[in-house]
């Protein structure tokens, strides 16, 4: 049987299976190689619900995939379909005041520059908006710098429209909603109190099933249980997104300081002054950044700190008054106020991630089990010197840097992966870092989801209850398990 030939023959879409396209869809940005058996193009819904009956039928796997920049593999697919929504399903639908509807294929930048023109904007914005899909930012919980002042990915999904498992049409949103959604609910209700008890309490978390997001506030919101769901549930085929007005003023510090645990220690004052974003670069990012002079701070650290409104005034204030507190504490490197110099030091930041990509040599990497713990930000210290306490006492190089106006670190250490006691050094220090970051209320993921690397770890950082909970979840969406298999619940 050739699966592609089959699609061909059921959809209107292309469908490759040669062996230079099933390669180039065995990568994403993380570290696994895995091949599908084929890659499908739909061209509107319909072909997604012929695809995803014939995946149901027999049995074979199906993955929804957008620009391939998920870095835990959960684009991938073992031996199963890909479905590539780029190419056809990636138009802006509507665009109104308050919100735009979008097909899953739509790439963040594209659809920022559109929303742009009416002086509107989409607020997450993950390293990787020139070129993520909205589909892929919402399978995620995307975050970003700017989610600090406004939000995840999650805070702005309004409705969805899905393909299940077997092929049929759903939709999801607060005031309205599908029998499948009913029969969540009816599944929720009774443990309501044991899942807002047992998420963690801080401002970002991609771990698990967002359940707790569905059952928050007054009333049942369906359509939040796909974002961070990794396609595991149903394909979204179109989205419904708020969106905000553009603030009329920003404005931007960018402060140097001798040594991380300095930079973190003033995180609490920083966030008194309500900034829309804290950024920090350590010395083994910001010698890569290039468009910031960093001065006497080469080995130190950097913070990017931005305030943003309506009222001029009000947010110079509010930098001018964070600047005095922290006065004696660091140097200013740069204050701007417009925005060529704003967007230029974004940049810097923005690039770090890719900076880091470009590290290897060999098989030493810069390893991403352990990237994206979040805790609160007083603890930041704390968890910053229990980390560079592991890699001094292992003999580690690392990278270090992050959205730490929300308490999420991002480091990597460097790797040897042709070394099985590295590979069991690097398991080791994730059973330890995560086991801290969990008691102290925090995630262990914060933006980039589980995928591939993290889901032997969702129990540990939920419990059993929980993670029962989630498989049957799976199960009332997706009973066959075709639906991107052993991503958030292990394949059973």
């Amino acid at each position: 049987m050739r699966i592609a030939d089959d699609l061909l023959r059921i959809a209107k879409g292309e469908a490759l299976d040669d062996s230079w396209s099933t390669k180039i869809y065995s990568v994403d940005a993380s570290p696994y190689e895995i091949s599908p058996a084929a890659v499908a193009y739909p061209t509107n819904e319909s072909d997604v619900q012929q695809i995803c009956e014939y995946s149901f039928t027999n049995k074979i796997p199906i993955t929804a995939r957008g620009a391939g920049t998920s870095l835990l593999g959960q684009s991938l697919s073992n031996g199963g379909i890909i479905l590539d929504f780029t190419k056809h399903m990636n138009r802006i639908l509507e665009i109104e005041d308050d919100h735009v509807v979008v097909q899953p294929g739509i790439v963040k930048g594209v659809l920022d520059k559109e929303l742009k023109k009416r002086n509107k904007f989409l607020p997450p914005d993950p390293a990787s908006s020139n070129y993520c899909t909205i589909g892929g930012m919402i399978a995620d919980n995307s975050s970003g710098m700017h989610c600090l002042g406004y939000g995840n990915t999650i805070d702005f999904v309004e409705r969805v429209d899905v393909v299940y498992p077997d092929g049929k049409a759903g939709f999801a949103s607060t005031e309205k909603f599908d029998v499948k959604m009913e029969k969540l609910h009816e599944l929720l209700a009774p443990f309501a109190e044991v899942i807002m008890n047992g998420y963690p309490m801080v401002n970002k978390n991609s771990c698990g099933y967002r359940l707790d997001a569905v059952l928050a506030g007054e009333k049942f919101q369906p359509q939040k249980v796909f974002a961070a769901s990794e396609g595991t549930l149903g394909i979204v085929t179109s989205a419904k997104m708020h969106i905000l007005d553009i603030p009329a003023n920003r404005c931007m510090l960018v402060l140097g300081f001798e040594a991380l645990v300095d930079a973190l220690s003033a995180v609490p004052a920083i966030l008194r002054f309500s900034p829309t974003a804290v950024e920090m670069m350590d010395h083994t990012t910001v010698s890569r950044a290039g468009t910031i002079s960093v001065r006497d701070n080469a080995r130190g650290c950097l913070l990017f700190i931005e305030f943003a409104g309506d009222i001029s005034l009000s947010v110079e204030e509010r930098m001018t008054r964070c600047r005095q507190e922290l006065a004696g504490r660091c140097s200013v490197l740069e204050q701007s106020a417009d925005e060529q110099s704003i967007e230029r030091i974004w940049q810097a930041r923005r690039g770090a991630l890719n900076n880091i990509m470009k590290m290897t040599v060999g098989c030493r990497k810069p390893v991403g089990l352990i990237e994206d713990t979040v805790v609160r930000p007083d603890l930041l210290v704390d968890h910053a010197s229990g980390l560079l306490k592991t890699y001094r006492e292992n003999k580690l190089d690392y990278v270090m840097f992050g959205h730490v106006g929300d308490g999420n670190m991002h480091t990597r250490p460097i790797i040897d992966l042709g070394s099985r006691l590295q590979i069991e050094l690097m398991e080791r220090i994730a059973e330890s870092v995560f086991a801290k970051v969990i008691k102290s209320g925090g995630t262990i993921t914060g933006e980039h989801g589980d995928g591939l690397a993290r889901v032997g770890y969702i129990e540990m950082m939920y419990g059993k209850q929980i993670t029962d909970l989630f498989s049957r979840v799976k199960r009332l969406f997706d009973p066959s398990f075709t639906m991107n298999p052993g991503k958030k619940v292990p394949v059973q």
